[in-house]
């Protein structure tokens, strides 16, 4: 997650965050995204990542880790939030942050 810098009026309370080209700006910080659930800062971090498109290797990289440690990471963060893809991981956590209430919930399939 790359916080940005420089010469772009944000909102005293606003949170930005860089995925890929654009940046989002957020009422919602990481951490209470991480308090919200469960997540580790690492594992917020590699959602994130995921969000803004990259690679597993460009992840390992840009967090300091081996591709092992990272996917570790990923595979936590996905339990935790109940998913199998990092499109459904990147889609609740971003949606989180842009404002949508995000509730866990059983479903009940009906046949």
């Amino acid at each position: 997650m790359t916080d940005l810098k420089g010469n772009i009026d944000t909102p005293s309370s606003a949170s930005v965050f860089r995925v890929g080209k654009f940046a989002l700006f957020s009422h919602r910080t990481c951490e209470q995204t991480q308090a919200h659930f469960g997540l580790s800062s690492r594992e917020t971090e590699l959602v994130l990542h995921i969000a803004g498109g990259l690679t597993k290797q460009e992840i390992a990289k840009q967090m300091g880790v081996s591709p092992a440690t990272a996917d570790t990471f990923r595979r936590r963060a996905y339990g935790k939030l109940g998913v199998n893809s990092a499109a459904a991981a990147a889609a609740i956590v971003s949606s989180y942050l842009a404002g949508t209430r995000v509730e866990s919930c059983e479903v009940e399939v009906v046949v």
